[in-house]
């Protein structure tokens, strides 16, 4: 056999090689473009649950301040309608519209801090409300006096427990 032969069956041997190398190399890029986009996909993964979590927590923190600044607008409004209430309690001139008013300011004001909560002040806060029910049937001349043996006190407690619901 001639070299030019030789070297015919060497180059028809080397075909089957060259598909396998190029077969082999082709499987490792492949499995190296696998393993990149796994790995990008992980990333992209922790990048969007980081960007939930971080809305979320936006979210809650926006929730809490709406929720904080909603509680001390009603319990100024309820302390406000309690002071005009006393007001109309203790004037010697008041008519019965006027109290009635009041009581009726009293009363939503008191239903409004049940809807924003928590549970404690809405329970003083409807305490204080049934003293005023029962306080507006009693004689101008007691009303003084019951107010300070029964709302004065109950009022302190509002006061606490609104303090500490803001500063939690």
């Amino acid at each position: 056999m001639s070299l030019t032969g030789i070297a015919a069956v060497l180059a028809l041997a080397g075909i089957p090689v060259s598909v396998l190398v190029a077969r082999w190399q082709m499987r490792t890029a492949l499995t190296q473009a696998e393993a990149s986009h796994r790995t990008a996909l992980e990333a992209a993964e922790a990048s969007h649950r980081s960007a939930l979590e971080v809305a979320r927590q936006q979210i809650e923190a926006e929730r809490d301040r709406w929720i904080l600044d909603a509680r001390r607008a009603e319990y100024r409004l309820f302390q406000t309608s309690l002071n005009q209430l006393r007001r109309a309690l203790e004037r010697s001139g008041a008519d019965d519209s006027e109290i009635h008013e009041a009581l009726h300011e009293v009363h939503d004001s008191s239903h409004r801090i049940a809807e924003v909560g928590p549970e404690e002040v809405h329970r003083v806060a409807k305490f204080i409300r049934e003293q005023c029910y029962v306080m507006h049937t009693w004689p101008r001349e007691r009303r003084v006096e019951l107010w300070r043996l029964h709302v004065a006190p109950a009022r302190t407690s509002l006061d606490e427990a609104i303090n500490e619901v803001i500063s939690r």
